[in-house]
């Protein structure tokens, strides 16, 4: 999606809420010729006008919150319209964006639509945008917690509503692959969220499961298949990847490495997984969610999350990936990569080895350096 230009020379939504809401079979019939002939006229003629030709007077005072993700498509915008109820069915909706041409500007943002409303004054309402333009960021590589302190720091939930959404275990089709028992750590998308006071949590949950379904595509899915990767283990992969990737651009590498190490049933030995492994309430309130510095005691943490002591992919996501990691996971670099370490340079590096005499010197280098000072 994209903003409103600030130019335009034809604008036709307005003549098709005319033809729609205003004039008789007859005159629609002769207004269709009229603008087959002259359609700049006739553009030129209406888009002075500063509200849309359909009213909502009159209508319920019953509205639906409805949140539009960045990135989100005019059919999916369909689909989560007709979800919440705000149309009841598709054709006077996408008979408008066809005829108009106008899908390209629907904007993502935060929406209350009073129920009954027509089509044609949704779509005005979803070109002039949302009822707020602050978004609330979600980072990724967190977990379901951390998300919900953001939510809680930026006064948008309390901590109370955010925890009551999520053991509710919110009904999606974004989960609809999930494993039984499985949380919904890894199936919420790392974005910017329109998101403002009075955004419920549920709905919050429903913006961030409805982004995953619109960015991981069927061709995504399709291609993990292919590879072998059910989405709840390509999430896993993907979160661990999150987790150990500083740099975006070394995603696929480290992908790689894991995935060649999955291939020849070496444990991922990803220190993640432990950081994972040993988050238990008090030790996140001493250390935080994510401990730095890991000691040996760690390590051997007896936990099916613990990749230095189980072969494989843990038992589900340690964090939410964002989109690049996931695919990252499905295009991987094409290397014989098995070990990564810290480059010296404490830059966010990694310096990638393909045999363990190179890991150990790479681990030498980075020891030597004063980035790996009392590692």
């Amino acid at each position: 999606m994209k903003g409103r230009t600030s130019m335009r020379m034809r604008d036709p939504l307005p003549i098709v809420l005319v033809l729609m809401g205003v004039f008789s079979a007859a005159v629609l019939f002769t207004l269709a010729e009229r603008i087959a002939d002259t359609p700049d006229v006739i553009a030129a003629e209406i888009m002075a006008l500063p509200t849309p030709l359909a009213s909502s007077a009159g209508l319920p005072n019953e509205a639906v919150a409805v949140e539009i993700p960045e990135g989100t498509g005019a059919e999916q915008i369909l689909v989560l319209l007709l979800d919440a109820g705000v149309l009841t069915d598709a054709g006077s909706f996408d008979s408008l964006l066809a005829f108009s041409g106008v899908a390209s500007e629907l904007q993502a943002g935060s929406y209350e639509f009073p129920l009954g409303l027509p089509a044609s004054e949704v779509i005005f309402r979803l070109r002039a945008g949302g009822v707020t333009t602050e978004l609330v960021q979600i980072p990724e590589g967190l977990r379901v917690e951390e998300v919900g302190a953001i939510l809680v720091d930026a006064r948008i939930v309390t901590a109370e509503e955010w925890d009551a959404a999520v053991n509710a275990g919110p009904l999606h089709v974004a989960l609809s692959e999930r494993p039984d028992g499985a949380s919904l750590l890894g199936y919420l998308l790392p974005a910017s969220y329109p998101f403002h006071e009075g955004t419920s949590a549920e709905s919050a949950l429903q913006a961030m499961l409805d982004a995953f379904v619109v960015q991981v595509t069927p061709a995504l899915l399709a291609e993990a298949e292919a590879a072998g990767l059910t989405l709840h283990e390509l999430l896993t992969l993907a979160s661990i990847v999150e987790r150990e990737a500083v740099l975006p651009e070394e995603q696929p590498m480290v992908a790689s490495a894991f995935l060649n190490r999955l291939a020849q049933g070496i444990a991922l030995g990803a220190d993640p997984t432990v950081q994972f492994s040993i988050s238990t309430p008090e030790r996140v309130e001493e250390f935080g969610w994510w401990k730095h510095g890991l000691e040996q005691a760690d390590l051997e943490v007896d936990s099916p999350y613990n990749t230095y002591l189980y072969a494989g992919l843990p038992p589900g996501p340690i964090a939410n990936p964002g989109i690049a990691a996931i695919e990252a996971v499905v295009r991987p670099a094409h290397t014989n990569f098995l070990y990564f370490v810290a480059a010296p340079e404490c830059d966010g590096a990694h310096q990638f080895a393909a045999t363990y005499d190179g890991h150990l010197r790479n681990v030498e280098n980075f020891r030597a350096s004063g980035c790996g000072e009392g590692d």
